[in-house]
């Protein structure tokens, strides 16, 4: 009877890692043929080689735009880009997120849409960065992070 019994222990783990086995050849095959079709993006040991930014930092920008407006967002990202890349500084990363509630109104608006960068540049840069904010009538709200790196 124990005999059975861990027979049958050993026919109900098989199926399980063979499962999981299956899981991982999937995902490696998901991998392969992304590298296929795009070997300059395929994930590498080593990070991409980032442009030298003379004299600077690294910040996390953050702002909450208007939703329902894809053409000013797009041109506030853009603005935002040339005033960094302008002056000598690199935009490393842009993340935009979907519309989403807000924690509280900030100008009778309830829904936003939240945007990060990560870049390089000087400080005297971020002068520029905040007067352009502030004219934007598409920013709800913005801050400029120092990165912590």
């Amino acid at each position: 009877m124990a005999e059975e019994t861990t027979q049958a222990a050993e026919t109900t783990s098989a199926p399980a890692e063979n499962s999981a086995e299956t899981q991982n050849g999937a995902a490696r095959g998901v991998q392969k043929a992304f590298t296929d079709l795009a070997p300059d993006l395929a994930p590498s040991g080593e990070e991409a080689p980032r442009k030298a930014v003379e004299g600077g930092r690294a910040y996390e920008i953050t702002f909450i735009a208007l939703p329902n407006k894809p053409e000013a967002l797009e041109a506030t990202q853009t603005r935002v880009k040339s005033l960094i890349e302008g002056s000598g500084g690199a935009v490393d990363n842009v993340r935009v997120s979907e519309v989403r509630r807000l924690a509280y109104p900030i100008n009778k608006r309830s829904e936003g849409v939240y945007v990060v960068l990560n870049a390089r540049f000087a400080q005297s840069v971020i002068e520029e960065l905040e007067r352009s904010f502030k004219l934007d009538e598409n920013v709800l709200r913005h801050i400029v992070l120092r990165d912590g790196e």
